[in-house]
């Protein structure tokens, strides 16, 4: 009786989430028709994406669902999810491709880190290439211009090469040292005024190193959800890293608002994700599961 209840609390929660799923599909495609709200400003592009990557993860969490519901209507739903999908997929190139246009019209300069953010954009037409292989004929899928996704590819490596990377500090501490032969420390530089001479001199101290509040995760019904706010622990044991967390998003195989979700105990994550973060803050801090 009990596994009865919550397979039907379950199956409430996922048709919840799937209503979510067809707003947000819905306000993505309204708010971009035809190029409608799409300007020429770097900032409206990354938020663009970050709407359309919230969606993703919306409809990933309803598809890891549809396990609890009977053959029939899961077949059904997994139809209705992969059209639902890939009308944002269409959507998120052909606005991508609006964007770059938009863009590069301006010359303006990309904000520093945005070769990252590009080369994920550039990658992710790859993912989308894949997608359609794997469902695009079982499930009918109209498939994407060839010529579009060409002239996007093209777009996004011209803007790739303009744009300028985040700086690797630690690449540049380590060739510095190899050259002098000294070991870099990251510092800061304090001014004061020196007493005796009336001159300002150049006082140098370590950064300090601020201890990062317990992380913790708990185990429910098979999934793991990290306690609220842990967001704030994870950033501070990054900044100790000198890591972003679009980097550690990177390296976890997800995207910055997926990431977030999870850190602040929204999403579950999956063993392998939980084991994989679990090393990362191992070796990177104190933090308590």
């Amino acid at each position: 009786m009990r596994q009865l209840a919550e397979g039907d609390r379950l199956r409430r929660e996922t048709l919840r989430l799937l209503a979510q799923v067809e707003k947000q599909g819905l306000d993505i495609a309204e708010a971009y028709r035809s190029g409608e709200g799409v300007s020429a400003e770097a900032k409206d592009f990354r938020r663009f994406i970050e709407k359309v990557d919230h969606f993703y993860v919306f409809i990933d969490l309803v598809e890891e669902r549809l396990p609890g519901f009977d053959a029939d209507k899961r077949d059904a739903l997994t139809r209705h999810l992969v059209d639902i999908r890939w009308r944002i997929v269409i959507v998120e190139v052909d606005t991508t491709q609006i964007f770059l246009v938009r863009i590069g019209e301006t010359h303006k300069p990309w904000p520093l880190g945005s070769r990252e953010f590009l080369q994920r954009r550039l990658n992710r037409l790859g993912e989308i290439s894949d997608y359609y292989d794997r469902f695009g004929e079982q499930y009918q899928l109209a498939p994407l211009s060839e010529v579009m996704l060409r002239a996007v590819e093209e777009l996004l490596k011209q803007q790739i090469d303009r744009a300028p990377a985040l700086e690797n500090f630690s690449e540049q501490s380590a060739r510095y040292a190899a050259h002098t032969g000294d070991l870099v420390k990251p510092e800061k530089m304090v001014l004061r005024l020196d007493s005796g001479s009336g001159r300002r001199a150049a006082e140098r101290r370590p950064l300090p190193r601020r201890e990062p509040p317990p992380f913790r995760i708990k185990e429910m019904d098979g999934r793991f959800y990290a306690e609220r706010d842990g967001i704030v622990a994870i950033s501070e044991i990054c900044r100790n890293a000198n890591v972003t967390l679009d980097q550690l998003a990177v390296r976890m195989g997800v995207s910055r608002p997926s990431l977030v979700l999870m850190l602040n105990g929204n999403d579950p994550m999956s063993r392998p994700f939980m084991e994989q973060l679990q090393s990362f803050l191992d070796k990177n801090g104190p933090p308590q599961l």
